[in-house]
């Protein structure tokens, strides 16, 4: 995960960014401050530790406190610079100078290790004199400081350190707010995005998504709330295809059993009052209600096994077998009927046992009812080929014809329940359920059943897993 841009990874970078931020402000802040107090400060300290501020024609009275405190001295030299009194403890040995010792003190070498200050005055006799000062350099470096006298600097020290305060306050309040609102962009926003759809997902409205940029656990939690509404919507959509198929059904049950049902109540009144006199009649009315009361009955069975097939608790048994030798009985047993009605029956199937996983009596059912209505609808002369191929996890049977064939706008509905081609629901068409039973029983196998139409062909290929292949299958 080192190279997803996660949450953890974003905190540390924005509290780095903001730790920086706020460093560099105050750097910053301290050097402007610093500018302004040298602008202001600079020369305090030395105009105070200067010999013609100091000075006095009486020198006895000279005022060399400031001085001493530095560990610095006076020396007053006379005409001839010969020292002539000191003020202050003195720390060197000279004690007359010549104008080359005296210009040499000023040199800015590291050899001199004293801060010099001279100036010449009158002394109360009219006679020339010098007044040298004496502090070592060391000593003023490191005890530099503004003293209590200079009032009016303090006050412009204060001045100037409130409006450096004042400065950073605005500089760190703009820091938060940008970090505030980097934040949200990167965290809060997608929170929001998140609760948004939620609310869209409580309210029923499982066709929105979610969409934006964030860091790798929320782009994971968008994923799979994506995937979620998703699966809802398609759950929302399959619940009310099945309440429409329902009620379809529910039509189309009623329909189919009431136009049976009513031929039977009809032709049982006209027997019981006797309109039906001849014997022959009698019988062609007793066949019919037989008829239907058995179409009736085919009806009830088929749906009972659809509402079981439809069933997750159907107890679906199946057991490895030879699916060659189980096409074989099947085209073996059809070949007689479609001789009788002068159809050209062909399969071809392979020699070699093939072991797949099926129950018997049901498949049977689905292979049977494609055969039987290949039979049923199609004219004399019609070609029909069973075939059955093999893979290396699959079967497939393929079962065609070049009969009527089947329009292309009703080709996606045949696995419909109570569909059937005639769209006028004649009653004697069938209970239009076989291929939807069919479709159920190949699916409960792990399987898919195709239909294909081209050019009044029609081909109905049944896949199924081989034994091995397919661990939703209960084995006997």
């Amino acid at each position: 995960m080192s190279d997803k841009k996660n949450i953890f990874n974003t905190l540390i970078k924005t509290y780095v960014f903001f730790s920086l931020t706020v460093g560099i402000t105050v750097v910053v802040l301290l050097v402007i401050l610093n500018f302004q107090m040298k602008q202001k400060f600079d020369n305090i300290v030395l105009s105070n530790l200067r010999a013609h501020e100091i000075v006095r024609q009486d020198y006895s009275n000279i005022r060399s406190g400031a001085i001493e405190s530095f560990n610095g001295w006076v020396e007053i030299l006379d005409e001839d610079l010969q020292v002539i009194y000191v003020k202050g403890k003195k720390q060197d040995n000279s004690y007359a100078y010549t104008e080359k010792d005296l210009n040499r003190l000023f040199y800015d070498q590291k050899e001199n290790s004293y801060y010099t200050s001279l100036a010449p005055f009158k002394t109360k006799d009219g006679k020339t004199a010098y007044c040298l000062i004496k502090i070592p350099k060391t000593y003023i470096k490191q005890e530099f400081t503004v003293t209590s006298a200079a009032k009016d600097h303090i006050t412009a020290f204060k001045t100037l350190l409130l409006q450096t305060c004042l400065l950073f306050l605005l500089l760190f309040g703009i820091n938060v707010y940008i970090y505030g609102r980097w934040m949200a962009m990167k965290i809060t926003n997608p929170l929001l995005s998140i609760a948004n759809g939620i609310r869209n997902i409580t309210n029923g409205h499982y066709y929105k998504r979610l969409h934006f940029k964030a860091n790798y656990e929320l782009i994971k939690i968008q994923n799979y709330f994506n995937l979620m509404a998703e699966k809802l919507e398609k759950t929302e959509k399959d619940k009310k295809q099945l309440e429409e198929s329902k009620q379809r059904m529910l039509v189309h049950i009623s329909h189919d059993l009431k136009t049976p049902i009513t031929t039977i109540q009809g032709y049982v009144e006209a027997l019981q009052m006797g309109l039906i006199k001849e014997e022959a009649k009698k019988q062609e009315a007793l066949r019919i209600i037989y008829t239907k009361a058995r179409l009736v009955t085919e009806l009830i069975e088929d749906v009972f096994e659809l509402s079981k097939l439809e069933s997750p608790d159907y107890p679906f048994v199946t057991e490895a077998l030879d699916i060659s030798e189980f096409i074989r009985e099947i085209s073996a047993e059809y070949y007689v009927l479609f001789e009788e009605k002068h159809f050209r029956f062909q399969f071809e199937i392979p020699p070699q046992e093939i072991l797949v996983s099926f129950n018997y009596t049901l498949l049977y059912r689905v292979v049977s009812n494609i055969l039987s209505n290949a039979l049923k609808y199609n004219p004399e002369g019609t070609n029909v080929f069973v075939s059955l191929i093999e893979d290396t996890q699959k079967i497939h049977i393929n079962i065609s014809d070049d009969g009527i064939g089947i329009p292309n706008p009703i080709k996606e509905k045949v696995f419909e329940a109570f569909f059937r081609g005639d769209q006028s629901r004649k009653s004697d068409g069938g209970t239009g359920l076989g291929l939807t039973i069919s479709k159920h029983i190949v699916e409960k196998h792990g399987g898919k059943i195709y239909l294909h139409t081209d050019e009044g062909k029609t081909k109905f290929q049944i896949t199924l897993p081989k034994a091995g292949y397919n661990n939703n299958l209960v084995q006997n």
